[in-house]
């Protein structure tokens, strides 16, 4: 793996976040090989999801967050494949969001080189944290710091 790929894959995981936020789901082959596994049991998915297609269906019913970061992106080969571990910001803001919170945790991932670049055969997520101030009265973020 050279910096070339770094870059890559680093872009891979920037783009997940742009093609999900315009929920532009006919563009999930850009990210996922078409037998990846989606496991999102650690935020209260029911089970883990099998190829590109179940993938597909899962996140068109979803309730998305307001956008998706990530941050702290750390890539290494272990056992003859490339591993991924990232965190996740996503921000539950939007009018139909109850309650409004923001949302933390981590990405591990499995990615590949396919033809048409990088995707991810495996991607898990599992939520760490949650600040909801909207439960606290309000009184957790100054008004001139909140969002909504």
């Amino acid at each position: 793996m050279d910096a070339l790929d770094l870059i890559e894959i680093h872009q891979l995981l920037n783009q997940y976040g742009h093609i999900v936020d315009a929920q532009e789901w006919d563009r999930f082959d850009e990210l996922f090989l078409a037998d990846a596994v989606l496991d999102y049991t650690g935020v209260r998915a029911p089970a883990p999801l099998h190829g590109l297609e179940a993938i597909k269906a899962y996140f068109r019913d979803a309730n998305h967050p307001s956008a998706h970061h990530v941050t702290n992106i750390v890539v290494t080969e272990q056992d003859g494949e490339v591993r991924v571990h990232s965190k996740f910001l996503a921000p539950y803001t939007r009018p139909s969001h109850d309650p409004r919170r923001w949302y933390g945790g981590d990405y591990e991932d499995i990615v590949a080189r396919a033809p048409g670049g990088w995707r991810f055969a495996r991607r898990a997520c599992t939520a760490r944290w949650l600040l909801t101030p909207e439960l606290a009265g309000g009184d957790a973020i100054p008004e001139h710091r909140r969002t909504w």
